[in-house]
């Protein structure tokens, strides 16, 4: 039970310093107010759950693996790329739906791995998830076209 509630935290800290990362990255493309509002709040969203898991693993007696260096370049870079001749609203949005989408996944596996997590862990992970799905329906609304 303890490996499987490391494992759970583990991927919503993973999950959350990779987002907080990403928006890091793409915040400074974007110019419009209701869209850099909507990635803020999700910011904050990520950094509180990035802090609660990180909490929760030391209680666990285990120390959370932050994002290497070398994943934070590639997300840096692939932000670059995406962005290079397209900052608009519609992109920035795109490329957030894709990459939060691609937590989700992510951690729905992990969830799935970790049937015998604690069942509060769990809930955790679960709630997560669906609070990534509504800055996903939040971002549709940036999408043009």
């Amino acid at each position: 039970m303890e490996n499987a509630n490391s494992e759970l935290l583990s991927g919503v800290y993973q999950l959350s310093r990779t987002g907080m990362q990403a928006i890091q990255d793409v915040l400074p493309k974007v110019d419009q107010p209701a869209l850099r509002e909507e990635l803020l709040e999700q910011y904050s969203d990520y950094k509180t759950a990035a802090d609660q898991s990180e909490q929760a693993l030391m209680q666990e007696g285990t120390v959370p693996k932050d994002v290497g260096p070398i994943a934070k370049a590639v997300m840096w870079g692939a932000v670059q790329m995406q962005t290079l001749t397209d900052t608009s609203a519609d992109k920035v949005a795109e490329i957030m739906i894709n990459g939060t989408t691609k937590g989700i996944i992510d951690l729905t596996r992990h969830t799935e791995a970790c049937k015998d997590a604690d069942p509060q862990n769990l809930r955790y992970a679960n709630a997560f998830i669906a609070n990534e799905q509504r800055h996903i329906d939040n971002l549709k609304a940036f999408l043009t076209g």
